[in-house]
């Protein structure tokens, strides 16, 4: 089991040792098409879009090597044979899934973001990775325009989670390829249509279908 949000607490318990080592630490650079069903915000429910793997990996290697380092109440909660993905408290700005939709009529653009999350492996080796994935909370931002509401542009604001179950394949360490499916249960937040399309009843889930191919690269990091 994985607890995302952890990762960048022990990446700074690193920094605060007195004596450093410079290790490499893989960089994941990760890209490809999503496919979104969203149903009953307009007349269309598919839409295409983008997904977006972005972080730096601490590999068992180095958690073993700096086992010393991380604190004891963590520890516990740390799998020291897999693998951890580090991101910045910054690059939370950018969204994990951009919808991009131009359509004349039925265009939607907007994008999902996500701070946290818990994974559990199903099946791994040296070339396939199976895990769920529980992403909580997740923040969803909508801007639809349909031919009903014209010319009204609508903003849809959620908060809600994820699921995700996703096979990873290994081709080398460098070259990665992600399948995967998730789920997103949502809360509406606001929104600008008007009460007696009760879009607040309509707009609870959502389905995105990914595939994401990732290069990863070595950098210098003291740790």
């Amino acid at each position: 089991m994985k607890i995302l949000v952890l990762f960048f607490v022990i990446l700074v318990s690193f920094s605060w040792a007195k004596e450093k080592k410079e290790v490499e630490v893989p960089i994941n650079i990760g890209i490809g098409p999503a496919y979104f069903w969203i149903p009953g915000i307009v007349g269309k429910e598919l839409h295409p879009g983008v997904k977006f793997d972005l972080y730096a990996v601490i590999t068992p290697k180095v958690l073993h090597e700096y086992e010393n380092k991380i604190p004891k109440k963590y520890k516990k909660l740390v799998n020291m044979n897999e693998e951890m993905h580090v991101t910045p408290l910054w690059m939370s700005l950018i969204p994990k899934y951009l919808i991009i939709n131009p359509a004349a009529e039925n265009s939607i653009y907007g994008g999902i973001w996500s701070l946290l999350g818990i994974s559990q492996m199903f099946l791994k080796n040296n070339f396939i990775e199976l895990e769920a994935e529980l992403v909580l909370p997740t923040i969803s931002y909508l801007y639809t325009n349909a031919p009903k509401n014209d010319p009204d542009i609508q903003h849809l604001f959620g908060i809600g989670a994820m699921l995700r179950l996703e096979n990873t394949i290994k081709f080398s360490e460098k070259f990665l390829t992600t399948l995967a499916y998730g789920h997103n249960f949502n809360l509406p937040l606001s929104n600008t249509y008007k009460e007696e399309d009760k879009a607040e009843q309509r707009w609870l889930q959502a389905g995105v279908l990914s595939l994401v191919l990732h290069y990863r690269f070595n950098i210098k990091q003291k740790i």
